[in-house]
């Protein structure tokens, strides 16, 4: 189970995150997922979702996640990883830098019945 859930994260990655191909979110992201990296009190589930990847999209151009470490417990992944893009348009107020950005993080996510519940 571990490793089919590691696996439904890379492609995941590589199908949606670094394509922004968001028709493919369905085939992957439960309906009603639960975004933790959501503000409180903003939208939850699938479309939310969309709309923050997106967001990033537009905001990084060339925008893709490196995944540098994999590790899995049950029905959680947690995913090293390094993102790079190009700051091309505004985010959170921030006008666009049009410099390179290379951010490192770490994603827990919850994977039930193949699909991501969590994140």
């Amino acid at each position: 189970m571990t490793t089919a859930n590691k696996q439904v994260m890379r492609d995941y990655i590589e199908q949606v995150v670094n394509t922004g191909n968001l028709p493919a979110m369905d085939r992957f992201v439960s309906a009603d997922i639960i975004d933790h990296d959501n503000t409180s009190g903003s939208p939850q589930g699938i479309e939310a979702y969309k709309a923050h990847l997106a967001a990033v999209h537009h905001t990084y151009g060339q925008f893709h996640l490196t995944i540098e470490d994999q590790f899995s417990d049950g029905e959680y992944v947690i995913t090293r990883i390094t993102a790079t893009g190009i700051h091309q348009n505004k985010w959170l107020g921030l006008s666009a830098t049009r410099a390179k950005i290379i951010l490192t993080g770490i994603n827990i996510d919850r994977i039930q019945g193949g699909m991501i519940t969590e994140h």
